[in-house]
């Protein structure tokens, strides 16, 4: 166990659960750390030989293509180096059903990349299979040991209840992370979280010109419209 000692301490809502530092926090920052729920997500990315898909009868050139065969979601297509040669890369699948985000944690790796690759054959024809280079990656949120799940997804007025004690200090805490900015569940949110969290506490430490320089450098107040 590694013991950390500092006058506050900015973390993100899942690495709090997890650690053993509980120092009887208030009841709502309570609850928003232990009750928002988490979506659960996979993406399965697949290698191929030619960008096959570019030239098939009806020629697909990025974008994606939603699919009914159950537990793949989408397939996207990338946008650049199109009619380029060589090795070429779709993510085959990315699923944000709940259901089936959890599902696929549950399968083997191979069986769950193997039935992507069978659905990519369903969906393109026996070029897929052709093509294919056995290369790939796998990632779901849930089996990630920093993430425990692919993004926060409050319930009705959850959001609403916890966004006020999330800009606040708790006990010199202060907690970041997607899950606490207005537009949550983007990478832009987490983003925009750490620069208030970062703000947040140069107040705290009575640094207000740092604060808002930094205000001004990262939140964008030099964009004029």
């Amino acid at each position: 166990m590694r013991h950390l000692t500092t006058p506050y301490l900015q973390c993100h809502f899942r690495w709090y659960r997890d650690c053993d530092y509980h120092v009887g926090l208030g009841a709502t920052i309570t609850n928003a750390i232990n009750r928002v729920p988490l979506a659960s997500a996979c993406k399965v990315a697949l290698e191929y030989e030619t960008r096959f898909w570019e030239h098939l009868d009806n020629p697909i050139f990025g974008g994606l293509t939603e699919t009914d065969i159950p537990g793949i979601g989408w397939t996207t297509y990338p946008s650049y180096c199109l009619n380029c040669t060589g090795p070429a890369t779709l993510l085959a699948s990315y699923t944000t059903d709940v259901a089936w985000g959890d599902i696929w944690v549950s399968v083997s790796e191979a069986e769950h990349v193997q039935y992507v690759v069978d659905a990519m054959a369903e969906i393109h024809g026996e070029v897929a299979y052709d093509q294919y280079t056995g290369n790939y990656r796998r990632k779901c949120w849930r089996e990630d040991e920093f993430a425990n799940g692919g993004w926060a997804q409050p319930t009705i007025g959850q959001h609403q209840l916890y966004i006020p004690e999330y800009f606040k200090t708790h006990k010199n805490i202060i907690f970041v992370g997607e899950q606490t900015s207005y537009t949550h569940s983007w990478v832009a949110s987490a983003l925009e979280s750490g620069v208030r969290g970062a703000v947040q506490m140069l107040l705290e430490l009575g640094l207000v010109d740092e604060a808002k320089a930094a205000v001004d450098k990262w939140m964008g107040r030099w964009i004029e419209v």
